[in-house]
């Protein structure tokens, strides 16, 4: 048997809808940002952030074209392409990036914190509030890993920088593969009461016979 770990697909998809992200921008807006200002030392072509986003291309131009003419997004022709970024030389270009960090970034700022902690941590997802997308700014972040020899000290080590990033309070959940499997077979446990409403994954496995 080997255990093998699962990309993560499409951001938007397990982000977008949350509460505090959608009372502060739009869907489009949502979709767009969660790239540009969420990675912001990384440049786009217009493709790729079609396909990333999931926007139609009239959505997608006319968001870019406002934020170019704001002198928020730099644009840079590349052969027949153009490419976007974020610009750093705006000046609120720290305050976007934190806004948008702390609102649509949720899931990749706990998968980078939670990668020192491989191979050991073997699943990992985010529950409650956040996931049901009924957080306020207030909520936090309620986390479950599964593993061999996590230690709580080392967990919350980890998660220290992402607490100081997001701008909330991380409460991490660790279970030993043994307890975590027993804990399922328990029709009334805690774990079974998680995984039966929705969680954002972070860290997924596949079980297969060797």
């Amino acid at each position: 048997m080997f255990i093998k770990v699962v990309p993560i697909i499409s951001l938007f998809v397990l982000i977008f809808g949350m509460n505090i992200s959608s009372a502060i921008f739009t869907d489009s807006q949502s979709r767009l940002y969660a790239w540009l200002f969420g990675q912001p030392d990384r440049a786009y072509h217009l493709n790729e952030l079609r396909r990333l986003t999931g926007l139609g291309s009239a959505s997608l131009q006319r968001e870019l074209n406002r934020l170019a003419t704001a002198g928020l997004v730099d644009t840079q022709a590349v052969g027949n392409l153009r490419r976007f970024q974020a610009n750093p030389q705006s000046p609120v270009y720290a305050e976007l990036v934190a806004l948008t960090r702390k609102t649509l970034g949720t899931v990749p700022v706990l998968r980078d914190a939670l990668q020192p902690l491989l191979p050991n941590l073997q699943s990992a997802w985010v529950y409650g509030s956040v996931a049901k997308q009924t957080d306020t700014a207030r909520s936090d972040i309620d986390v479950m890993l599964v593993g061999s020899d996590l230690l709580l000290s080392q967990v919350l080590a980890a998660l220290e920088p992402a607490e100081t990033q997001l701008g909330r309070k991380i409460n991490p959940s660790c279970y030993s593969l043994q307890e975590f499997e027993r804990r399922r077979a328990e029709p009334d446990s805690f774990v079974n009461r998680v995984l039966s409403q929705p969680t954002l994954p972070l860290i997924e496995v596949t079980h297969a016979a060797a």
